[in-house]
């Protein structure tokens, strides 16, 4: 990576980090610069202003997200398995974002919360249709409309990721996520498909122990 390359992709970088934990509204070029160590003209140099550097900030989030859930959708796990990690992913991404962070969006940039919201619709859920055919197969999950179960998961998660939820239940986000995603697909998993979700989770947190 070329050095221009390596500077643009350590503002976005930084710029992600700040937006998702402080907001993007009341976050100023200057004070980017400010942090980074470097002059805002270095900035608007490859940035033309802040809303196209949260622009390319949200684009390089969902190719990320996108990337990762193609991954396990496509991989060789079982679908109980995917579900797992799938849960993991989507909760340790949520982790990484603040109230402000939504809130912003939801209030300054309507258009780009309703982008993000078309792609979870799309994207995630299209692959979230691949495991769930995988999981009728396998016998783990639970042989019902895939449009009604993956209208349950997307509806729930919308509702427990809006600030108002979060704010007026005092619970985490990443709580809440993963909490809701557990109940979810311990609901569409036959007693098998629990069985497997159950022991690959304690698995997975023995190895983390």
């Amino acid at each position: 990576m070329g050095k221009e390359k390596e500077v643009k992709a350590r503002i976005l970088k930084y710029a992600e980090v700040k937006f998702a934990r402080e907001g993007f509204y009341r976050t100023t070029m200057d004070e980017l610069a400010k942090d980074m160590k470097i002059s805002k003209k270095t900035i608007y140099k490859y940035f033309s202003s802040k809303n196209e550097l949260l622009e390319t900030v949200l684009e390089n989030i969902i190719s990320h997200i996108s990337k990762r859930v193609k991954e396990i959708a496509l991989s060789d796990l079982n679908s109980a398995e995917k579900l797992y990690m799938l849960s993991e992913f989507i909760t340790s991404r949520i982790n990484d974002i603040s109230e402000k962070w939504l809130k912003d969006l939801q209030s300054y940039k309507p258009e780009l919360w309703e982008k993000i919201e078309k792609f979870r619709r799309k994207t995630i859920m299209k692959n979230l249709d691949l495991i769930v055919n995988q999981g009728k197969r396998e016998d783990l999950i639970i042989k019902q409309p895939n449009a009604i179960i993956l209208g349950i998961i997307l509806g729930s998660v919308q509702t427990v990721i809006q600030p108002e939820f979060i704010l007026h239940n005092n619970i985490s986000m990443r709580k809440a996520e993963m909490i809701t995603l557990n109940i979810v697909f311990n609901g569409i998993l036959t007693k098998k498909g629990r069985k497997l979700f159950k022991n690959f989770i304690e698995r997975n947190r023995n190895g983390k122990n």
